[in-house]
């Protein structure tokens, strides 16, 4: 059963908004307004985690490669972390996202990199980026993911692995 069969009708626009939420992201981490960071880094943490649903809803034969494709990216098993954690306020070790592939975030930290003023939630929309290669100054705060690999990664860093991540498979496999 398809519900809400309007919004959304293929992984290829469900790439398209995981490209706009890591826009709102960056422009997020831009202007240091905390609660839009928070709902914009869920909104793209949850996004970039169900395309792989999607993918292999639309196609079957695609089944093995994209589960391949989560497992093996530490990037998209962090969004898969933060989506899920967020979603249901802790992670269930037990579940099967998590039996073969433990979590790999250790840590997310947020910090001010000096004087900004936020910006109010108009002039934020107001700034979003006409594309998403609109050059972005360096933003007022700093999130990091610690990663239990050991890695500390800038969140800006992570969403653009992500969403490069999606792009490469969807060219190799001709996914639309």
């Amino acid at each position: 059963m398809r519900l809400l069969d309007g919004i959304y009708s293929s992984p290829g626009q469900l790439l398209e908004k995981a490209c706009h939420d890591k826009a709102i992201l960056l422009r997020s981490l831009e202007c240091g307004d905390e609660l839009l960071l928070r709902e914009a880094l869920f909104n793209f943490c949850v996004t970039n985690y169900h395309i792989w649903d999607w993918v292999k809803a639309y196609r079957d034969d695609l089944r093995q490669p994209v589960a391949s494709l989560l497992d093996g990216s530490e990037a998209l098993r962090a969004c898969r972390d933060l989506c899920n954690a967020s979603k249901h306020v802790k992670l269930s070790l037990q579940s099967r996202a998590y039996r073969d592939h433990p979590p790999v975030i250790e840590e997310v930290t947020m910090s001010a990199l000096g004087a900004a003023t936020p910006a109010g939630i108009d002039e934020f929309l107001g700034s979003l980026p006409e594309n998403e290669n609109s050059p972005l100054p360096a933003p007022p705060w700093r999130l990091k993911v610690q990663l239990k690999s050991g890695g500390r990664v800038p969140m800006e860093q992570l969403a653009e692995e992500v969403v490069q991540t999606w792009r490469r498979f969807f060219k190799d496999h001709e996914v639309s």
